[in-house]
């Protein structure tokens, strides 16, 4: 993992409450509001206390840090809407339920004197999300579940709507850092990185240019995918120098179905453009017309976007190096092994190069790559 993913996993994360405000929909300021100077023995706030750490907090209700949160959130607005600073009893001061329907529903409702409803559930959404996701947070996801518990809660609310400005504030400060700030960070994944699998790291980083015959050693790479990506053929090939016509066969590798040709590949280590395809691909092009059935694929280092479409029009199906390399990258690390297979054993047995398979042999030594792979007898043909 390099420098920047380390740091940006390890990132300190703002806890404030201050800091979080605005998206727990509580007033600006409101965690920064001046402590009232009540008798701290007698106050709702200690009330309060009392009921949440030593008497009738509910058990095994642990989404209480967001539910309690979003209870301060929803007493904040009712008390703007309603013009008032504290409320004996809610309950009776304020209609619950819905504009719809005025009686209690499941969440926790209120319809203010200016018949504006200010429901529960969304407040506890947005705390839920801030403390899940953007704090990372262990804590329940379960909003429907939180939302109808609210009647457990209904002496710890009356006292909330009771106390004074700065109690409200403070008691959510208390909340925040108990059931917050102190609570366990989740792991996240973020940006792990994904291990490369063989064949594919063949494909993006071994050069197969200069050298001798030029095209063999992309030619191998496309036999080796083909021979793992079509298990039910028999396919076959011939050196880079041999040509179809005189191999008696369609294009560089072909596919059999006993005497049926089902696969026809045209191999060419090059650019196709829009001014070269017609010249390079024509004598390809023919052999296919006396195929019609057979599935004609034609594989290039790059393919301009005109190509593509002119070869979708003839029914043929264009792969570039990349494009190839990105159909590799969901298979299973055997099958990943058998195109490497196939790869070699086309450099030693048909292009019988011994000097371009150490090339590719070489590769995979010096990246670590396991083959899976039995050993061949070099072939010193040159």
């Amino acid at each position: 993992m390099d420098h920047s993913q380390a740091s940006e996993i390890t990132s300190t994360l703002v806890e404030s409450l201050e800091h979080w405000e605005e998206e727990l929909n509580l007033p600006k300021g409101f965690s920064t509001r001046a402590d009232s100077n009540t008798n701290p023995t007698n106050t709702t706030l200690e009330s309060a206390k009392h009921w949440f750490f030593e008497h009738n907090r509910p058990p095994k209700q642990n989404f209480w840090p967001a539910l309690i949160i979003a209870f301060i959130a929803q007493a904040e607005a009712v008390l703007k809407e309603e013009n008032r600073i504290t409320i004996s009893d809610v309950f009776e001061a304020v209609q619950t339920g819905t504009k719809q329907r005025r009686t209690v529903v499941n969440s926790l409702n209120f319809i203010t004197s200016t018949d504006k409803q200010i429901s529960l559930r969304p407040l506890y959404n947005d705390a839920e999300q801030i403390i899940r996701v953007k704090l990372r947070r262990e804590h329940p996801s379960s909003p429907a579940h939180a939302t109808q518990a609210w009647r457990d809660y209904q002496d710890l609310i009356v006292l909330i709507y009771r106390m004074n400005p700065s109690e409200r504030s403070q008691f959510a400060r208390l909340i925040w850092d108990r059931g917050v700030v102190d609570a366990p960070q989740r792991t996240f994944a973020t940006k792990a990185r994904r291990i490369i699998r063989p064949f594919e790291k063949v494909l993006i980083d071994f050069d197969t240019r200069n050298a001798k015959p030029g095209g063999a050693l992309f030619q191998s790479l496309v036999f080796g995918y083909f021979l793992a990506d079509s298990p039910n053929l028999t396919l076959e090939s011939h050196s880079v120098n041999t040509g179809s016509s005189r191999a008696s066969m369609p294009g560089d590798v072909a596919g059999f179905r006993g005497a049926e040709v089902e696969l026809v590949v045209e191999v060419k280590d090059q650019a196709l453009t829009e001014d070269n395809i017609a010249s390079i691909l024509s004598d390809f092009l023919e052999d296919i017309a006396q195929a019609p059935n057979a599935t004609a694929v034609v594989v290039a280092d790059t393919i301009d976007e005109m190509s593509h479409l002119e070869l979708r029009k003839r029914n043929v199906i264009a792969l570039s190096r990349s494009e190839l390399t990105e159909r590799t990258i969901t298979w299973d690390l055997p099958k990943q092994q058998e195109a490497l297979r196939g790869a070699l054993y086309y450099l030693h047995r048909i292009q019988k190069k011994a000097r371009l398979a150490h090339r590719l042999e070489e590769f995979l030594e010096t990246n670590q790559i396991e083959r899976g792979i039995t050993f061949y007898e070099n072939n010193q043909s040159e």
